[in-house]
């Protein structure tokens, strides 16, 4: 993660979309938290930035959110608490408490079945048309589901920066990865530790 929210929106650490969803908090485990999709449309443009939408699908939203502002803002609010819930989740996966499962089986039987592929650049994405203000959410649980039901469940891991709190499949050969990023909270955190060693060592 980085200490700029608009770069922060635009890392993706956690190797599975419910994950970098799960990471739209900045400093999530910090005093001083900072929201990356403060609103509908940033919402719109993180799933663009993620693959999840199309960008014709991402643009005929914008225009629905905006005739439909209220409904919008639910869609927001819905967002917002399925975060919560991968959260809890995670938690409970890494080995502290069990997962409620009954929010996500009610946002799951509300989805629609998966749609086609289509080619997107070098990739293949969701080919959603933008007709449902709920599409940004679909991919989120479409994959949340895939974690759950996988080995990915046994490797879901949290960053140990101090404060940064971001989720991860820790896809490393011994499961010992400790970072969202090395390059970033990994660095970040051995600069601290450093730093503290010296101050203590006067």
């Amino acid at each position: 993660m980085s200490r700029d929210t608009a770069r922060a929106a635009t890392q993706f650490f956690g190797g599975r979309i419910c994950l970098d969803f799960a990471n739209t908090v900045d400093w999530r485990t910090s005093g001083a938290p900072q929201e990356l999709i403060p609103d509908y449309a940033a919402f719109l443009s993180w799933s663009e930035r993620r693959g999840t939408l199309l960008p014709r699908a991402a643009a005929a939203l914008r225009r629905l959110g905006k005739q439909e502002d209220v409904a919008a803002a639910r869609v927001l609010r819905e967002a917002y608490a399925l975060r919560a819930a991968i959260w809890s989740a995670a938690e409970a996966l890494r080995g502290a408490g069990t997962a409620d499962l009954a929010a996500f089986n009610r946002m799951l039987a509300t989805l629609p079945a998966q749609p086609r592929l289509v080619g997107h650049g070098a990739r293949f994405a969701y080919d959603l048309r933008g007709r449902d203000l709920r599409e940004p959410l679909w991919p989120v649980l479409w994959s949340l589901t895939a974690v759950l039901t996988s080995e990915d469940a046994d490797r879901v891991g949290c960053c140990r920066a101090e404060g940064c709190g971001w989720l991860f499949v820790d896809e490393s050969p011994n499961r010992t990865r400790l970072w969202c990023s090395s390059a970033v909270c990994g660095n970040r955190e051995r600069a601290r530790r450093a730093y503290s060693k010296r101050r203590a060592g006067r």
